[in-house]
């Protein structure tokens, strides 16, 4: 083979890879606690009649009301989003946001955004925030 045909063969090979890894697409879910197994470093959500199991990412973010939290924090009946990778049968999560009640009312959050997520709208007393 000429230098020119292994410098086509690579990039074809390079071009074929790329399509077939494709975009990292993340989802967002929400439920209940359910479960929680910290020696698997892995937690069940209930979801309209159905339970996921969700692995923690290494590099994971736990939000509990807007507070950076560690995994040990969080608690079966936790009300709770979840934005997650699928890898095959693998569910990733790497955000998780618990908003607990704080004297039987809801928590207010004051974290609009993560870093490496898209920025959310949020309504504040002074009005909408992005």
């Amino acid at each position: 083979m000429t230098g020119f045909h292994k410098w086509i063969t690579a990039t074809m090979i390079v071009a074929v890879l790329a399509c077939i890894a494709g975009p990292v697409l993340m989802s967002e879910t929400k439920g209940k606690i359910a479960a929680i197994r910290p020696e698997r470093s892995e937690f069940v959500l209930t979801e309209s009649f159905k339970d996921l199991t969700f692995q923690l990412a290494g590099d994971a973010t736990i939000l509990i009301n807007g507070h950076s939290s560690r995994f040990s924090d969080l608690r079966e009946g936790d009300s709770a989003r979840v934005v997650f990778e699928r890898q095959g049968h693998l569910l990733l999560a790497m955000v998780v946001r618990v908003n607990r009640k704080v004297n039987g009312r809801p928590a207010q959050s004051d974290i609009t955004a993560v870093v490496g997520l898209p920025r959310w709208e949020t309504q504040t007393a002074a009005g909408p925030t992005k």
